[in-house]
């Protein structure tokens, strides 16, 4: 089934005021608040921040953050932020405890201030994450309470039967693995590469680590769980449909970014993904656009969409062509978007496309080459022809580009 933009909500015409500023006084333009919940202090070593979902409630999680790491000398800073509010925003209830000398004390004490809150749904289950080396926290008897823990270290033998996932750069070649132990081997990192503040963050590694833990924990606390195929859809509904910049934003964590990865357009933070979805794509799109879905795969934190644009090239599209000015030629282009999630609210959007395609239906790529020894040669890219062998592999012709000799 088709997405079609609705005919209520087409761009105005050229002649008229941009579609931008006769929407920006709308009532349903103005931005509903964030999620938002006080930071509480429990100790000088321990803090507790609810959850900061849009739900507002969830289970307990307890971090053994580092009491000191080298600090990055980047100038821009990351947009993945520190682990107590990026687990907040997955809807977790979080204490966050700097205090290795002190950790078992604290950690019962974490257990008890998370029993106790009105924001923590699961009660009797609760996970640790240990971002430093504290192995006595594997080793001591902890409060019933804990269900499992997360650990950036080496592994271990542990006597513990908790169930425990080691995330290492490097594992011993003579560790023995235990039935409820995991460990997942990162190559080339360094100690604290999960830490943003870090010098040695390695954002891929990091953002595996972090799905890998989501589900780790989710297996064994229970939740929390969120709907992200229903988020998604709320999401584009705002974005293709009531064409709302606003609206589409709320569905977004509060320093999100898109990447529309063949043209290096998007937004990187909430401040420049509002105006590039506010100048340069929500009311760019021409009033025939449709997405036809081909395939959707759904994971813990991610939604892998893969599906046709199709539209009519009558206005400027920023995002997909650039400073190319209106053709009316008939677009059909495969996509394919990658969507990750935190919580309940969408954190990045990675959209691929070919853009050869795009150029070819336009006419803007010639069919020939130049080659050697005066050769010309035909330039291996499909038009339209490959998105509808992508909806129906009855409809074209696979290798028709390697059989052919001009």
């Amino acid at each position: 089934m088709e997405r079609r933009i609705s005919e209520t909500t087409k761009p105005a015409p050229q002649d008229a005021r941009p579609a931008r500023l006769l929407r920006s006084s709308l009532p349903n333009e103005q931005a509903p608040p964030l999620p938002s919940a006080p930071l509480q202090e429990l100790s000088p070593e321990a803090v507790l921040q609810p959850p900061l979902s849009r739900r507002g409630t969830g289970p307990g999680l307890i971090l053994l953050l580092p009491e000191n790491i080298e600090r990055t000398k980047r100038k821009d800073k990351p947009l993945d932020p520190e682990p107590i509010q990026k687990w907040a925003e997955e809807g977790f209830a979080v204490v966050g405890i700097t205090a290795p000398a002190t950790a078992i004390q604290a950690i019962t004490d974490a257990v008890e201030a998370l029993k106790k809150h009105d924001k923590v749904d699961t009660k009797d289950k609760i996970g640790i994450i240990i971002y430093d080396s504290p192995q006595h926290a594997l080793t001591s008897r902890l409060p019933p309470e804990i269900a499992c823990i997360a650990t950036f270290t080496e592994p271990f033998p542990s006597q513990s039967h908790i169930p425990t996932y080691f995330h290492t750069s490097n594992t011993p070649e003579d560790y023995a693995k235990a039935n409820n132990v995991t460990v997942s081997t990162y190559p080339n990192t360094q100690k604290h590469f999960i830490l943003p503040g870090s010098a040695t963050y390695n954002p891929p590694a990091a953002s595996i680590a972090h799905s890998r833990n989501l589900v780790f924990l989710k297996k064994h606390i229970g939740g929390p769980v969120f709907d992200i195929e229903a988020i998604w859809e709320e999401h584009t509904y705002w974005e293709f449909e009531r064409r709302s910049v606003a609206q589409t934003m709320a569905t977004m964590v509060a320093e999100p970014y898109v990447n529309n990865v063949p043209t290096m357009t998007g937004g990187m933070g909430r401040a420049a993904l509002t105006n590039f979805y506010r100048d340069h794509f929500i009311f760019c799109n021409p009033p025939d656009t449709a997405l036809q879905p081909v395939s959707r795969t759904i994971g813990p934190d991610r939604v892998v969409d893969e599906f046709i644009f199709s539209c009519t090239h009558t206005l400027h599209i920023p995002w997909l062509v650039p400073n190319i000015p209106p053709t009316n030629v008939k677009l059909a282009i495969p996509m394919l978007g990658v969507i990750n999630f935190r919580g309940d609210r969408l954190y990045h959007e990675h959209i691929w496309w070919d853009q050869g395609t795009v150029l070819r239906q336009l006419g803007l790529l010639p069919t020939h080459v130049p080659g050697p020894e005066g050769k010309m040669l035909r330039l291996p890219v499909a038009g339209a022809e490959c998105a509808r062998l992508l909806a129906d592999e009855t409809d074209g012709k696979s290798n028709e580009m390697i059989e052919r000799v001009d």
